[in-house]
């Protein structure tokens, strides 16, 4: 009986990781510029730590780079960001940046 609750429970556990993980994705556009036009990751990353972030990782999702790091606070970020000006386009779990 132990054993059945346990896998219920590894169960529920999973599916709200994979429910989260779904939901720091951004569907949107970033930008239209070419790859060509888009700054350096090292850029990007240099311009989010003068932020006080610390960035962890900078990659490619889309027409976004993805920013991973530590805000701050502390608080583990994921930023989504126009690849060609460095702008922030939205922070995971907010709601869109207004032009």
């Amino acid at each position: 009986m132990k054993t059945r609750h346990l896998a219920a429970l590894v169960a529920i556990a999973a599916s709200g990781c994979s429910l989260s993980a779904l939901a720091s994705t951004y569907s949107g556009t970033c930008t239209r510029q070419p790859q060509s036009k888009w700054l350096s990751t090292a850029t990007v990353k240099q311009q989010y730590e003068k932020q006080g972030y610390a960035v962890r990782r900078v990659r490619t999702g889309g027409t976004c780079y993805e920013v991973y790091a530590v805000d701050k606070t502390g608080k583990k970020v994921e930023l989504f960001v126009n690849p060609a000006t460095g702008a922030l386009v939205q922070e995971a779990g907010k709601p869109p940046m207004k032009p």
